[in-house]
């Protein structure tokens, strides 16, 4: 049965009748008018072509074509053929029509105006065909149609070309109306789906979906019509009878600028719209038109796809210019879902320490849950979240400032704006407000009994753990003490948060006072005045190596020789026969500092406990350069911090009353020391990620025995959630080996491909959004490349490009340059001559230590590691924060 009516069509598929008839078909359901119409199925194509060899091979040949540059002579014989197929079918076709009225004679292909194909103008379709012979041609070139050159590129640059390309044909009786037109139930323009947009013109609807005549265009949303535009409209398409064609006429009086559409239509539009959005349940591309006032769907297709939905309100802002040097690179789930973890107990404490009650804290919540994001392997910050967080607090727009200073954002979010509240509103806040203010101020003012009784009950926890004896633990008491370490210390993290906010604040207002004073380069001045401070956690573990170095260098030079020539593996073991001393040295080294090495915040890093090769190499490095030793160090901190004083002093003297400058010198103490307090406490940060990661290395051996993943370190492909349901027997799926295979999988295609470090998403984050950096070159108006100069220096070099500091580089007396460092990479930084980060601020680790080891340095220069080669030379202007390439790039 070749023949189906639109009834009958109702009850087969797809494949059988394409898919143009097979939507007109549904619409049925919904009572909708649409023209008298019939169907030829796609059987009798094939039928067709079993019949004919010749046909049947040309079309296996196209299924297997793989250049789409030889499709043109395959289509001419493919053409050929079909003229030759007697269409034995037109009697039965010819039974079932009126001779005296006009037929639109359609294809309709299997694979047309489906959910991803839509086939949108690629097949023919011939309208106003009356009599037998035209209406033979028709389907004969309907049945060509589906060969033609649009449409079979269109099938192969989709890739859809590998089976029989099915042809049905319709043959439907043709309106003649007075107005047509196509509405999208979800607006094509914007994406917004709550918005349907109608474009409409007089006559046929082929001008309109041709583009051809110029129509109006009506957008409307659940409240009416928000928006007309009522155009000019110069033609229309209307029946040519005499031709058995259509013509193009010009449209003439007032129709020329009067509404195509009454409101009355546009309403009645609207609800058969929603009618058949609720049976297709997608977004439809309905055609219509008008005749004697009775509305006719001409046919509907899936809307195939739509830009993204761009409104504020479902925009998300990722930046990690500062937190990638805390979790640089690609980051593994378990470090990911504990960091998550981590942000979101110890940010809901500063918020309960400003005094907001519970209830406030539970309106917030959610947003503390997302103070980072993982994107394509990479944790970055939610801006959004960090942004709203300080609406609660006084003076938004200046802490919005100073925060973006201490994250070093260069593309500040300016849609996230301070309410301007009427007066009574911000009474009925003010009380909350001096609450909060209250509270900061009076942690502020006890800021160094606050970060000491915390670095002290820190250490009571931390001391008292046996990491010897994690191995005599099981699973479920290995978890336990995860939990108990939660309560213990992530719980009390407060002090930290207090200093935190509080070199932010204290960074914010001596920027004011630069600014205040006219300094030119802020950044240098500022970064200048604040190195130099003792006691400082940060360069610490570096002054500890150098020690060891200089033991190193009072050896023989036969010692000396042998250190320099052993394989890293063999050093220790070389140290503890043949100099007792500088082992115990290095083991000393190792407890104290074993967490501060590379990734530090990474569980899935390995510490110096593991694996002490970046130590080895950084001694060698340091015995190397004979002009490094302890004592020069030290000789050297305070240097540059005494000169920049000097410079300052007068400007302080000349602009700022002496009230201005005692605030001046105090606020400047201030900062110093919430620096060193930051960087003191981050080491115990360190230390706390350090505990962790020895605990869940402890659970993967274990899981690893009772064979549920294949290895230890597979434990890092799983989330804290599912660890903890793999407890608890609420995890779904037990086959852990299979799903962390595939995690390892997706992971590892991260590593070829970076995000952009700033970047805005709308909607769900992972649905159809790219992360690409869309800001500002950071090229300067002479075309030198452009960071920010942390300490000064005018230097020329060979650059050292390392994304790893145990990549094995040379970097002495060589320009680093690398995408972001952590604490880890401190040891590297006194052997080296300048130091160019991809990321990162004034405030960034990088910057800190760089300053207390005299490194000219420039930060803060996206892209830099793409732009630069290993071996090019290149001379960096560090107090403008300027790089030239001295040598072109060869690639």
């Amino acid at each position: 049965m070749y023949l189906l009516s639109k009834f009958d069509s109702l009850l087969t598929t797809k494949t059988q009748v394409g898919g143009k008839a097979y939507n007109l078909a549904k619409l049925e359901k919904c009572r909708v008018n649409t023209p008298d119409w019939f169907c030829i199925t796609s059987d009798y194509f094939q039928t067709l072509v079993d019949q004919n060899e010749v046909l049947k091979q040309l079309i296996v040949s196209y299924t297997q074509l793989q250049f789409i540059d030889d499709l043109k002579e395959l289509i001419a014989k493919i053409h050929a053929e079909i003229d030759k197929c007697e269409i034995s079918i037109i009697d039965e076709v010819m039974e079932r029509i009126n001779p005296n009225i006009h037929y639109a004679i359609r294809s309709s292909a299997a694979d047309e105006d489906g959910s991803h194909f839509s086939f949108a103008g690629q097949l023919e379709s011939f309208l106003y065909v009356q009599g037998k012979d035209k209406i033979e041609d028709a389907i004969r070139n309907c049945f060509k149609s589906n060969f033609s050159l649009t449409a079979l590129t269109y099938r192969f640059k989709n890739q859809i070309h590998q089976s029989t390309p099915k042809m049905a044909v319709i043959i439907q009786e043709m309106i003649d109306p007075e107005k047509s037109g196509v509405l999208f139930t979800a607006n094509p323009i914007n994406g917004y789906r709550d918005e349907m947009l109608i474009s409409a013109n007089y006559g046929q609807g082929e001008g309109v979906v041709s583009g051809e005549c110029n129509t109006d265009e009506y957008t409307i949303n659940d409240l009416g019509i928000i928006r007309d535009e009522i155009r000019e409209k110069d033609f229309k398409i209307i029946a040519d009878y005499e031709n058995k064609t259509t013509k193009k006429v010009e449209v003439t009086g007032n129709d020329i600028n009067s509404s195509v559409l009454t409101h009355a239509e546009i309403i009645e539009l609207n609800k058969l719209a929603l009618n058949i959005l609720a049976l297709k349940k997608k977004p439809q591309d309905i055609e219509f038109c008008f005749q004697n006032g009775n509305i006719y769907i001409v046919q509907t297709r899936d809307i195939t796809s739509l830009p993204m939905d761009k409104r504020e309100d479902f925009a998300n802002v990722f930046d990690n210019s500062n937190i990638q040097e805390s979790f640089n690179g690609v980051t593994t789930p378990l470090t990911f879902s504990y960091a998550s973890k981590m942000y979101y107990k110890v940010y809901h404490q500063l918020l309960g320490l400003t005094g907001l009650s519970e209830e406030e804290l539970k309106k917030h919540e959610k947003r503390h849950k997302n103070m980072i994001a993982l994107i394509e392997g990479r944790v970055f910050y939610n801006i959004q979240s960090w942004y709203k967080g300080l609406l609660l607090l006084p003076s938004f727009k200046q802490s919005k400032g100073d925060m973006e200073k201490m994250m070093g954002i260069t593309d500040p979010v300016d849609f996230i704006e301070d309410k301007d509240l009427p007066l009574c509103e911000r009474l009925r806040m003010l009380p909350g407000l001096i609450k909060t203010f209250g509270s900061l101020l009076w942690y502020f003012s006890k800021i160094d009994k606050v970060v000491a009784d915390f670095m002290s009950d820190f250490y009571k926890v931390y001391n008292d753990i046996d990491f010897t004896k994690l191995n005599r633990l099981n699973l479920t008491q290995l978890y336990d003490l995860t939990e108990e370490l939660d309560q213990k210390i992530t719980s009390k993290w407060h002090a930290p948060l207090i200093n935190d906010f509080y070199v932010m604040m204290m960074n914010g207002k001596m920027y004011r006072w630069m600014d205040k004073l006219g300094v030119e380069n802020a950044d240098i001045t500022l970064g200048n005045l604040l190195s130099g401070e003792h006691d400082i956690a940060s360069t610490q573990p570096t002054k500890e190596l150098l020690k060891i170095s200089d033991e190193i260098k009072k050896c023989d030079q036969n010692l000396k020789d042998q250190f320099l020539k052993l394989e890293n593996s063999k050093v220790m073991d070389f140290f503890y026969i043949n100099k007792k001393a500088i082992f115990d040295l290095c083991q000393d080294y190792i407890e104290n500092y074993g967490d501060r090495t590379i990734g530090e915040l990474k569980l899935e890093s390995l510490s110096l406990r593991e694996s002490p090769d970046f130590l080895i190499n950084i001694l060698k490095n340091y015995v190397i350069k004979e002009s490094l030793s302890y004592e020069s160090f030290i000789a050297n901190e305070l240097e540059l911090r005494e000169s920049e004083e000097k410079k300052i002093e007068p400007i302080v003297k000349k602009k700022l009353s002496i009230f201005g400058r005692k605030r001046f010198y105090k606020d400047l103490a201030k900062l110093r020391k919430a620096i060193r307090y930051r960087e003191n406490t981050r080491l115990l940060r360190t230390k706390s990620f350090g505990i962790s990661r020895q605990i869940y290395r402890e659970m993967g051996n274990q899981l690893a025995n009772f064979n549920l993943i294949s290895t230890p370190d597979d434990i890092f492909f799983l989330t804290l959630s599912e660890i903890e349901e793999l407890k608890d027997g609420r995890i779904v799926q037990t086959n852990l080996k299979e799903l962390i295979s595939l995690r390892k999988s997706e992971y590892d295609s991260y590593e070829d491909e970076e995000p952009g470090h700033h970047f805005k998403t709308f909607g769900f984050v992972h649905a159809g959004n790219k992360f690409i950096y869309e800001g500002n070159t950071n090229l300067d108006h002479d075309g030198a490349l452009k960071g920010i100069g942390c300490y000064p220096g005018h230097i020329t070099g060979e650059v050292a490009l390392l994304f790893k500091p145990d990549d094995g580089i040379d970097v002495n007396d060589k320009i680093l340059c690398t995408v972001r460092t952590d604490p880890g990479w401190a040891p590297l930084f006194p052997s080296i001559k300048g130091l160019l980060v991809e990321k990162g601020s004034t405030l960034s680790h990088s910057a800190v230590i760089a300053r207390e080891l005299k490194i000219p340095t420039i930060v803060g220069v996206p892209g830099i590691t793409k732009i630069v080669e290993n071996g090019q030379e290149i001379e960096m202007d560090c107090e403008k924060g300027l790089i030239n390439l001295l040598q072109e790039n060869q690639e």
